[in-house]
């Protein structure tokens, strides 16, 4: 259970240790997102492509601004993924709804539009826990998702 304490002005909050100890570990939640990509990808390129995937960018590690305190705690960028071209701005409506569709699967909420005109589209999307995806086409299709603050094992 989560401990918690005051704030100055009487109101309360839960402690950031605990909080985090409520999410899953970062291993688990990379491999159920490293899931989720996979299956964007492949549906993004049976139903929109075809699109030649290829990773653009390693894991990466960062610490966790959301909780200084904790020291112990991380946040990953997963495999980022490109693949070469444009989806065609026809296209585009259907990749969204795979992408909402998909990541809806895996706790994330609609997508929040970043950038939406003819040739360059981006799209958003966060968890419950600050896991965010992006997903944009332009000169390449991309595809990234950051797994929010976690601790280390």
């Amino acid at each position: 259970m989560a401990r918690l304490s005051a704030r100055e002005d009487g109101g309360i909050v839960e402690d950031p240790r605990s909080l985090l100890q409520q999410r899953p570990s970062i291993e688990e939640i990379s491999e159920r997102y490293d899931q989720m990509q996979q299956r964007l990808l492949d549906r993004l390129n049976t139903e929109v492509g075809p699109l030649t995937w290829a990773v653009s960018d390693p894991v990466s590690r960062a610490s966790c601004t959301e909780f200084p305190e904790i020291f112990d705690a991380e946040s990953w960028v997963l495999e980022s993924w490109r693949a070469p071209g444009n989806l065609a701005d026809e296209r585009w409506p259907r990749a969204v709804a795979i992408v909402a569709e998909i990541t809806g699967e895996y706790g994330f909420g609609e997508p929040e539009i970043i950038v939406n005109r003819s040739g360059d589209h981006e799209i958003t999307g966060n968890d419950q826990y600050g896991a965010v995806y992006q997903f944009g086409t332009a000169a390449n299709t991309v595809l990234m998702v950051t797994t929010g603050c976690r601790l280390r094992p």
